[in-house]
């Protein structure tokens, strides 16, 4: 896997909340370093019984529920496939990786049947981590989870519910009338907005005067030192959305 997809799933995988369960602590310890290259938001637990006792906790809040589950199959008190068969009852969509030393035909019907979205083998390393989240982005299952984060070019990330703008996780700070040019782009979902659209909806004195406009913009480019918003010439201007794998 070449370093550019490599970022680009580390960028949409670092804001998720995942729940890895596993029994054993060697290997649980090991494993967590792996998984901090690509999660912040990690939530363990050392067995079934006790993972699905965190679902079932965090998936009572739609702002903490899991993104995705990453379980072993043989543990003791509750086995990974029955945890997932109690999960899956609950939650039909929430992707589901397994991370086993298991490789007969027997365990993988099973977990097919659990409906899991990947199956790993261990010893694992990075690279098989990377292609089984790629898979999963791939079928949008992991992009579209934080539906009020919008990805935009060079790794800015627009919050929704907050009026915020981030880039890797660090908040840029924007003035009232940059904060209207956002929501403005942002509401209108990636469409082109004409210059006196941008003007009548952040300037209440409406002038017919493009240059506060572009002077907004322009000041907006420096501060981020990227252009973010593209001029479409003679027409206006569009907001710059994050390209996916």
């Amino acid at each position: 896997m070449n370093q550019d997809k490599l970022c680009n799933i580390i960028y949409i995988t670092k804001i998720l909340n995942i729940l890895y369960i596993e029994d054993n602590k060697d290997v649980r310890e090991q494993t967590i370093k792996m998984l901090k290259i690509f999660f912040d938001n990690i939530t363990v637990a050392d067995n079934g019984e006790n993972g699905l006792k965190s679902f079932k906790s965090n998936n009572k809040y739609e702002s903490t529920s899991f993104d995705l589950i990453i379980t072993d199959i043989e543990m003791p008190v509750l086995d990974g496939i029955s945890m997932i068969n109690k999960i899956r009852e609950l939650d039909r969509d929430v992707p589901i990786l397994i991370f086993s030393a298991h490789e007969n035909t027997e365990y993988f019907l099973k977990t097919i049947n659990a409906g899991v979205d990947g199956y790993i083998l261990k010893p694992y390393n990075i690279e098989q981590i990377s292609n089984a989240l790629m898979n999963i982005i791939e079928k949008n299952k992991l992009a579209i989870s934080n539906k009020h984060i919008v990805h935009l070019e060079d790794n800015f990330l627009w919050n929704i519910d907050e009026s915020i703008l981030f880039k890797y996780e660090k908040e840029v700070k924007l003035t009232k009338n940059e904060i209207k040019l956002f929501t403005l782009f942002i509401n209108s979902k990636g469409s082109l907005k004409s210059y006196d659209e941008i003007e009548s909806f952040i300037f209440s004195d409406f002038s017919a005067n493009n240059k506060r406009v572009r002077n907004l913009i322009s000041r907006l480019k420096t501060k981020l030192n990227y252009e973010l918003f593209e001029s479409i010439y003679s027409h206006g201007y569009k907001l710059k959305y994050k390209k996916f794998i």
